[in-house]
Order: structure tokens, then C-alpha cells, then sequence
């Protein structure tokens, strides 16, 4: 829920889209393709590609083909899995996971997520939505920004299972329990 709506506050961005384009992204059949479509007319636009050639095949720099590539790789690779595990559970697939039409079992589904997994894919949602953002209403800033985010996605993606909860866990437990001992001993006083 959280990648739709930041595509649609992105998509709406008064510096951003014209109608007709916002139109043409809305049209798109899913939230994946949309997120594409974005990357794709903001690309065109910043890069004065024209629209009957595919964007690497442009004759534009070889860093901005390279950064379309990347870009899309991580809505394919780091996106797509987020939006489609949340529509899974949305549908109810918490045991036994469906095909695309709901029609046949594939499968058990993943087991649940912890806190850090939960809020890892929010940070990589965030941050990937931060480049496109920037990439609409600003290619100076987008140039400027590129290389921090994308090492920011690369580093949450290496902890993005939450396999480090349990030290997690133990530090809550700690700082707790040392705010409790402090708090008593401002009662003894």
C-alpha cells in the first residue's frame, strides 16, 4: 500500500507529469508497470528521448542508459516481490499460496515477517521512490542523489530477511530493563 500511494503522490507532483502522461502511467495494468512507465516518460523526458526508441538503444550517455537499467532492475528485483507479497496476504494467502488467477494452490506461502523485514521493505520502498521522485522534477539533483540512494537500497538489501532480530529483540530488552533500573533508583531518592 505504502508503493502505490508513493507512486501516485509522485506521479502527481505539480513539477512533475503533465496530465496526458499521468493519464498514460494510470493506464498501465499493474502497480509494477506503472512504477516502469514512470521511470520510462521521466527518463524520456530528462534525456530528450524520443518515444518510438527504446531508451538504451537512444544514443544517450552510456551512464544514463546504464542508470535506466539499474533502476529497473530494482523495481523488478527489490519492488515487485514487496507488492506481490502484500497482495498475496491482502487476498488471504497466509497458508497456501494461489497462482495469478487464484484458481489452483502453488504452493505454502512465506512464512511472516518480523518488525526488521516489515520495515526494511519500507526503506527500500522509500528510497526507490526517492529516486524516481528526484529523477521526474530534477535530472541536476538526480545525478546529485543517484549514487547515496542506490547505495542505501544496496545496503538494506543485504539485512532485508530481518535474520538479525533476535539481536535486535535483545537490545529492546536491554535498553528497557536499563530504564527501569534508572527510573527506580530516581524513586529511592
Amino acid at each position: 500500500m505504502i508503493a502505490e500511494a508513493r507512486l501516485r503522490k509522485i506521479i502527481h507532483d505539480p513539477q512533475g507529469f503533465n496530465e496526458r502522461e499521468r493519464k498514460l502511467i494510470a493506464s498501465s495494468k499493474s502497480q509494477i508497470e506503472r512504477w516502469k512507465s514512470a521511470v520510462d516518460f521521466a527518463f524520456r523526458r530528462q534525456y530528450a528521448v524520443p518515444v518510438h526508441l527504446e531508451i538504451r538503444d537512444s544514443g544517450a550517455d552510456p551512464k544514463v542508459i546504464s542508470r535506466h537499467a539499474i533502476i529497473t532492475e530494482m523495481l523488478d528485483e527489490d519492488l515487485k516481490p514487496i507488492i506481490e507479497g502484500r497482495n498475496k496476504t491482502a487476498h488471504g494467502q497466509w497458508i497456501w499460496e494461489l497462482n495469478n488467477l487464484e484458481t489452483q494452490f502453488k504452493g505454502r506461502a512465506a512464512d511472516p515477517m518480523n518488525y526488521l523485514a516489515i520495515s526494511r521493505r519500507g526503506e527500500i520502498i522509500d528510497d526507490l521512490a526517492e529516486i524516481v521522485h528526484v529523477l521526474i522534477v530534477s535530472e541536476p539533483a538526480f545525478q546529485r542523489e543517484f549514487d547515496r540512494l542506490y547505495g542505501k537500497i544496496g545496503t538494506t538489501r543485504c539485512v532485508i530477511d530481518g535474520n538479525d532480530y533476535p539481536q535486535f529483540e535483545a537490545t529492546i530488552r536491554s535498553s528497557g530493563r536499563q530504564r527501569i533500573r534508572s527510573a527506580m533508583k530516581d524513586d529511592r531518592r
